[in-house]
């Protein structure tokens, strides 16, 4: 190992050979890498040469590297490339060479204005010029150009400009262009914004003005002064879309076919980047300028992305490349897993745009990170068929750079390396790098994937196709997704067709692999076959095909022998784990199979086992999964439990061929706590199917139905249940959570309320078996919840509907407290009563329901016959008119309407209820009744009493507070009969009240230009009163007003 000093020995004298030979630029390259090798001996060295008069071109070719005049040559050392010299390091060499060369202080300034570092460079110049150095001119300049770049004293910096250009233009302007090109366009922008401010403030005439155009003019001399402002000002100032479009104009060629070239073509392609950055116009437009100006000059591009770029934004940036590069290569993968065709080699377009985001991160990431973008940009390459440039690639990232670098970092790049070698046709090669992988084996599982594919396909193109099945065998085992990719992407595709074929059959050889006796005689023979057929040799077998199997549909997901190849493999598998009793495993096997939609080889295969070993696991799988479901918890670890449970439960039902009614019911279960609900029904089903009396289907149905909106059928199947055995049906409804059972609960009662409230209607006797369900229900729900008086008291109005009266009173007396009896339970009381022909309790007791419920009260009359319903009404109606007599109508009322519905609305109940109501003030209820009256014509045809109905109607009106509908009805009545219907007006509501009340209509009628209904009120209010003066005046206003129009009789 050369030691530094001897190793700068070396440079220096391959330098001190490039200078005699008269080639200063190769000599200067050596010294400056020996200097960045060992920096005193290098300097040695060159003084040494300059002590001997042969050093100065060495100093005049790094001034000319410092200023940028030309570039630094490319050398080798040893048969490898130098690549790390720089400016910087030739500045740091002429600077410990020439401490106060102008050019080495010059650049190590453009140094740090290029890392921002504006106030440094303000303090240096200044004290440099304190010291009245030489180069004044170039300081000032520098400092001037600091001060606007950090834009804190940017009128100072512009002045410094303009002095140094009126001292010495032609020295300025030669300054800026070669030591500050890359700020060029910030400058112009600045002095165009000095230049416009000053015109605004009418100080056009100022001689600073003058210099700062004529600056600008030498600086810029193509420009006029309406041009916009350069690209990098827009950007600063915020005007993203300006700056975008003035760069796009930029980039186009001029009419000479000729665009902007080298550092200038970088920047303006940076700057757009930088603005569709700002603007968050997509990762794409942002990641193409970028990867051509850094393709264009790296350098320059570095440049203006750092100057444009905080370093905050410069890591967003970076997070969006990576972010794209990421995506992008997702979705290449995603494409080649689902390519229809093996051959093929579809999506690769996917890649340009990762490799793009890729090189431009290589340019903008730390350099820690390189390495791997340097591997995921090989693998573009070689996916995208540029396999030369890939092995490239992978070659360079190869080369020992860190010697604590391990070997697991290496794997992927050498499996990387082998499938380069493999598509340029160097077979051994890549046999060389697929082998060390495997043998380096872990840490790095998918470079150990791709070692084992590679060399697998090696070995099926050498005819061994058996070595080259178990490799990817072994690949599939560790990344299954991983072998996929690399099967149907790093194989060369016209490789890949034979692959697919050697594999599918070498699966199937392996299958049916029997035992070979060989010639070592019959005992060998039968110990061979032994071994060969045992369980672990066996399970060896059936595992490799499977692995197999599983890439082969992946691969050709059309054919269909890798699909019949995994199901009776998968079966196998599980009848051998069987018999060696590790049924989780044999359960997960067959749970693959059933996924797979390939189970109809599945019964077949277990109907070859003894009856014993199918009972067996079917009895081992139920009880596990009873197990399984009893530890359930709640969340998403309780719902991976149940769907293990279904799985153990499929099992068993596999085993006894279906016509397991427990591990149905239990499944049936599992999926509804899934909230799979139809498939839980599909359970149900098979079980009711077989048993059609199984009670627990009927419920758990039931239940489901109910949940699914089938409320007709879920209360069909629970009626069969409770018709079939309640003492079994109760239980399960009581299992259920709360809501659950109050939803089945509720629907139940609703039913069997629904089938009460028809039986009145269509007079239909009920069957035995409604009869039985409708108690049935009844029963079972006061079993569920005693302590609801609904039931008690369905239970009630079902004995009654039976015409059990007798049974029906002694459940109420059981059951209800008759000192605090509900209002329905004391109406049921009443009806039992009616029964003995006790009318005056019954009205008492059926009243109190006729004001709170009078739906039930209905229900309760349509069980009654006419003949009972119309001594009810009667009795209730005279009971009414007791109390009102006696000035108690809130008492009446309940009275009044229980006569209403028991005689179907009678006309005299009905005007009793409207007079109790009246008296209460209810006058909306008593008008509804009113208006009932009037609009079915109810009751006799006797004149007299539909005049004061009209009247009573009006009256009710007027308290309502309207009037125009209460004339109305006051004038329909005088129409109708005048006579008894003014004799009805004047003693109620009274002459002068009934007067006013036409006077007010007729006005308002005659307002709106209703001359006949003011006509109508005018005369109706005059046979009230016929002496009252303002309906004589109205009725003569309205002639007067109505005589151009129709004419009033």
């Amino acid at each position: 190992m050369m030691s530094a000093q001897e190793l700068v020995a070396c440079l220096c004298r391959e330098g001190d050979q490039h200078l005699a030979l008269g080639e200063p630029p190769l000599a200067t390259a050596f010294y400056l890498a020996a200097f960045s090798c060992h920096a005193p001996s290098a300097v040695r060295s060159v003084r040494a040469a300059l002590a001997e008069a042969r050093g100065a071109p060495v100093v005049a070719t790094l001034e000319a590297w410092c200023r940028g005049d030309s570039q630094i040559p490319a050398i080798h050392w040893d048969g490898m490339a130098v690549v790390s010299l720089t400016g910087t390091l030739a500045s740091a060499f002429l600077a410990t060479l020439c401490p106060d060369h102008p050019a080495a202080v010059l650049h190590s300034l453009a140094g740090l204005l290029a890392r921002g570092r504006h106030r440094e460079v303000v303090q240096r110049c200044g004290a440099l010029l304190d010291a009245h150095t030489q180069q004044s001119l170039e300081l000032r300049l520098t400092r001037a150009l600091a001060w606007v770049l950090s834009g804190a004293q940017l009128d100072a910096g512009l002045a410094d400009y303009v002095q140094a250009f009126t001292s010495s233009a032609n020295r300025t302007v030669a300054f800026v262009r070669t030591h500050q090109q890359p700020y060029l366009p910030v400058l112009v922008g600045a002095l165009q914004d000095h230049i416009s401010r000053s015109q605004q403030a009418e100080d056009s005439t100022s001689q600073q003005e003058t210099d700062s155009q004529r600056l600008l003019a030498a600086l810029d001399p193509e420009g006029t002064w309406s041009d916009a402002l350069s690209p990098e000002a827009l950007l600063r100032s915020g005007r993203y879309e300006d700056c975008r479009a003035t760069c796009s104009r930029a980039l186009e060629p001029d009419p000479t076919g000729s665009r902007p070239q080298g550092e200038r073509l970088s920047a303006l392609l940076v700057t757009r980047a930088a603005a569709a950055f700002f603007l968050d116009s997509g990762a794409q437009d942002l990641l193409g300028d970028l990867h051509e100006a850094f393709r264009e000059s790296p350098s320059g591009a570095q440049r203006q992305f750092e100057a444009l770029l905080s370093a905050e934004d410069r890591e967003r940036v970076r997070m969006q490349a990576q972010e794209a590069a990421d995506v992008g290569f997702a979705h290449f993968q995603e494409a080649v897993r689902s390519r229809p065709e093996l051959r093929e080699d579809s999506g690769r377009e996917l890649l340009a745009p990762v490799t793009r985001a890729l090189r431009v991160l290589l340019r903008v990431a730390s350099p820690r990170a390189r390495p791997a973008l340097g591997a995921r940009l090989a693998e573009c390459l070689l996916l995208a068929g540029k396999a030369a440039g890939a092995q490239a690639l992978c070659e360079r990232l190869l080369r020992p750079s860190n010697p604590k670098d391990r070997a697991g970092n290496r794997a992927p790049l050498l499996a990387l390396r082998g499938f380069c070698a493999l598509h340029v046709g160097d077979a051994l090669r890549a046999q060389e790098d697929f082998q060390a992988v495997v043998e380096q084996g872990p840490p790095h599982t998918s470079g150990c994937v791709r070692a084992l594919c590679g060399r697998g396909l090696l070995r099926v193109l050498a005819g061994s196709a058996f070595l080259g099945a178990l490799d990817y065998v072994t690949a599939c085992r560790l990344r299954p997704d991983e072998a996929l990719l690399v099967a149907k992407a790093y194989v060369p595709w016209n490789q890949r067709g034979l692959l697919l074929t050697v594999l599918r059959e070498e699966a199937r050889r392996m299958l049916q692999r029997k035992p070979d006796p060989g010639p070592t005689g019959a005992q060998s023979c039968r110990s061979k076959a032994a071994e060969m057929d045992s369980p672990a040799a066996q399970e060896g077998d059936a595992q490799g095909v499977y692995q197999l199997a599983t890439l082969l549909m992946e691969l050709d997901a059309e054919d269909e022998a890798p699909h019949l190849l995994a199901a009776p493999v998968l079966v196998r598998l599980a009848l051998l784990q069987l018999r060696r009793g590790f049924f989780y495993d044999a359960n997960q096997l067959v749970k693959k199979v059933v996924q797979s939609g390939n189970t109809a080889c599945l019964q077949p295969t277990l109907d070859v086992f003894r009856k014993e070993d199918r009972q067996l696991l079917q009895c081992h799988c139920h009880a596990r999964a009873l197990a399984i479901l009893r530890g359930r918890q709640v969340g998403a670890e309780g719902e991976a439990h149940t769907r293990e449970a279904i799985a153990y439960l499929s099992l068993a039902i596999f085993a006894a061929g279906g016509q397991a009614s427990e591990s149905l019911l239990a499944r049936a279960r599992c999926y509804g706590l899934l909230g799979q609900k139809k498939t839980a029904i599909f359970d149900f089903n098979s079980v009711l199917r077989a048993e059609p009396g199984n009670v627990q289907a009927l419920c758990g149905r039931a239940l489901l139905r109910l949940a699914l909106d089938q409320q007709e059928e879920a209360v069909d199947d629970v009626f069969s249940a409770l018709k079939l055995d309640p003492r079994a049906a109760v239980p399960e409804i009581r299992s259920l959570k709360p809501g659950a059972q109050a939803l089945i609960t509720q629907g139940l009662s609703s039913r069997c309320r629904a089938l009460l409230s028809q039986l009145p209607d269509t007079r239909a006797p009920l069957s035995d078996g409604d009869i039985q369900g409708l108690r049935a229900v009844g029963e079972a729900l006061i079993q569920i919840d005693a302590g609801q008086l609904s039931w008690h008291i369905l239970v009630a109005d079902v004995l009654i509907a039976m015409g059990r009266y007798e049974e029906a009173d002694i459940h109420l007396q059981k059951t209800l407290d008759p000192t605090l009896p509900s209002e329905a339970a004391q109406a049921r009381w009443g009806l039992l009563r009616l029964k003995k022909d006790d009318v005056q309790a019954a009205a008492r007791d059926l009243q109190c329901l006729a004001e709170t419920d009078a739906g039930d009260l209905r229900f309760l009359l349509r069980l009654l016959e006419t003949s009972e319903k119309q001594r009810l009404a009667q009795t209730a109606a005279q009971e009414a008119s007791a109390l009102l007599n006696s000035g108690q109508p809130c008492q009446a009322l309940g009275y009044c309407s229980l006569a209403v519905l028991a005689s179907d609305g009678r006309a005299r109940h009905l005007r009793l209820r409207a007079t109790c109501l009246t008296e209460l003030q209810e006058f909306g209820r008593a008008l509804r009744d009113m208006d009932r009256l009037l609009r079915e014509g109810i009751g006799d045809c006797d004149l007299r009493m539909r005049v004061e109905d009209l009247c009573s109607r009006g009256c009710l009106l007027l308290n309502l507070g309207d009037e125009a509908r209460a004339a109305r009805a006051f004038a329909q009545a005088l129409k109708l009969a005048p006579t008894p219907a003014q004799s009805t007006l004047w003693a109620r509501p009274g002459r002068a009240p009934t007067t006013h009340v036409f006077l007010c209509h007729g006005q308002r009628c005659l307002e709106e230009q209703r001359y006949t209904e003011a006509w109508t009120a005018a005369e109706s209010g005059l046979l009230v009163d016929p002496e009252h003066g303002g309906l004589k005046r109205l009725k003569a206003r309205i002639r007067r007003e109505a005589t151009s129009g129709c004419r009033l009789h």
